[in-house]
């Protein structure tokens, strides 16, 4: 495990991903022929490769071949590039969700608890929660498209075809609480904390909805919860490379602390007591101490991020000095729906729901609301070659400094002709995405606290992108 780490201990994904989501195959499944489809290149050798202390080793795998710039295009998905189909199944923002993922992030969940779990000495505030954090390791997977999806119009509206794509989420909790990092071997028991099989949708505006089309995210939890997601399409810029703004994504300020239920204004403070990372042995927090987490300024789990969970997204960026080029943000909800929007929502099993009494539902962990914020970044990497021959393609790791939080992508470069002469840092183009998730979870009894869920991560592909130097 320990090669798996970098020496300040921080995990570098995908690097420390060793089996990833794996891969979703359709076996050629599709509502309807779409054709036109990119021929698959044929793979070629790739000569050599970094290894994690950066020296040289020979490569045996097959690896995709290297990329001219029309195929640079292609990997940033530029339109009008080489392979796109006639007729898009999956426009913009979603054309940019192909293949696996990998990275880092951060969970945090209220739970309940009882009396004889904490035990009587459990300081200040009620006995019956536990604030449980986590550090963690995340893949996700996106398949390949399900086609053109019919959906039958009624009266004066049109038919529509939705586009689709199965995806996979899977993550694990790598927190280490003799170590202060997130450095737990993914093999440890009980390291699993989530596991999400869903679609994402690509929805035509209907008649009612002013020509705005409509993204979807449709999921299944196994704690017995599904969703309905959705949110608007955003405005395509059209003079940048994948349609984002030329600007690095801006993250909304989060409040963890639980509220009664239909007035979120009404914080609960004294939950802040849990929320507090310089108070120690907490029986009513996992871990109970995070001082070897916050250990010379580290800052893994400070007050600050529990309160905030997405300044872990801010500081991936900070301490990694990536230059963000542009940035492509959406937004999907199960609630609010309105004239424009209707429809969406969660679904929960009976358990969840708890039972039906005269004075109300007596929730378990009942799911009344999801929403989830996307961040899609077109950055452009440092990446330090060595002398090249002409043709040669060598995979090779992006350039961070050290404390670095970001994981760090790989990618396949090609020397143009001539070869590189010489040792020197290109600049290489490639994607990133990152994403905040809340969840608010209902407990009884008569319905009173919404204890909030959310999970942030930062994520990178995990199969090389490929770059062709040109001069």
């Amino acid at each position: 495990m320990a090669s798996e780490i970098t020496l300040d201990g921080d995990i570098i994904a995908p690097l420390n991903i060793t089996h990833p989501a794996p891969a979703l195959d359709l076996a050629g499944f599709q509502w309807c022929p779409v054709g036109g489809g990119p021929k698959k290149a044929p793979t070629s050798k790739l000569s050599r490769r970094l290894s994690r202390d950066g020296e040289e080793v020979p490569l045996t795998e097959d690896q995709p071949p290297a990329s001219d710039e029309a195929q640079k295009n292609e990997q940033l998905h530029v339109p009008g590039g080489p392979g796109s189909e006639p007729e898009k199944i999956l426009p913009f923002p979603l054309e940019q969700f192909k293949g696996s993922y990998a990275g880092n992030g951060f969970n945090l969940i209220w739970v309940p608890s009882t009396f004889q779990t904490l035990g009587n000495s459990c300081g200040d505030g009620p006995n019956d929660n536990r604030l449980l954090l986590s550090l963690t390791t995340e893949q996700l997977t996106f398949g390949p498209t399900l086609g053109k999806i019919p959906n039958r119009g009624f009266r004066n509206q049109d038919d529509i075809f939705l586009g689709g794509l199965a995806y996979l989420q899977t993550v694990q909790d790598t927190t280490n609480v003799e170590t202060g990092k997130g450095d737990k071997p993914r093999s440890s028991k009980g390291s699993g904390i989530h596991f999400e099989p869903g679609i994402w949708l690509h929805v035509p505006a209907a008649d009612f909805q002013g020509g705005r089309d409509t993204i979807c995210r449709m999921a299944s939890i196994p704690h017995g919860t599904t969703i309905n997601a959705q949110g608007f399409v955003p405005e395509r810029n059209t003079s940048t490379v994948i349609g984002g703004e030329p600007k690095f994504p801006q993250f909304d300020k989060l409040d963890t602390t639980p509220f009664i239920i239909g007035r979120p204004e009404d914080k609960q403070k004294f939950f802040k007591v849990e929320m507090n990372a310089e108070r120690e042995n907490l029986t009513r927090r996992v871990p109970a101490n995070l001082e070897k987490f916050n250990a010379q300024g580290t800052g893994r789990v400070t007050t600050e991020i529990i309160q905030n969970p997405n300044l872990v997204l801010q500081n991936a960026i900070d301490t990694s000095n990536l230059d963000i080029k542009e940035t492509i943000t959406f937004k999907v909800t199960t609630g609010n729906s309105n004239s424009e929007l209707n429809a969406g929502g969660t679904a929960n099993i009976a358990f969840l729901a708890g039972p039906q009494t005269p004075f109300g539902d007596d929730p378990n962990a009942h799911t009344e609301f999801m929403t989830s914020t996307f961040y899609i970044e077109r950055i452009e990497y440092d990446v330090v070659v060595n002398k090249m021959e002409e043709g040669e393609t060598q995979v090779l790791l992006a350039s961070f400094p050290p404390g670095a939080r970001a994981p760090t992508p790989k990618f396949a470069i090609t020397a143009p002709p001539g070869g590189v002469t010489e040792r020197k840092t290109i600049k290489v183009p490639g994607i990133q995405i990152q994403y905040s998730q809340t969840v608010n979870l209902n407990f009884g009894p008569g319905a009173i606290l919404t204890w909030p869920h959310v999970s942030v991560a930062t994520l990178v592909p995990t199969d090389p992108q490929p770059f062709k130097i040109t001069e």
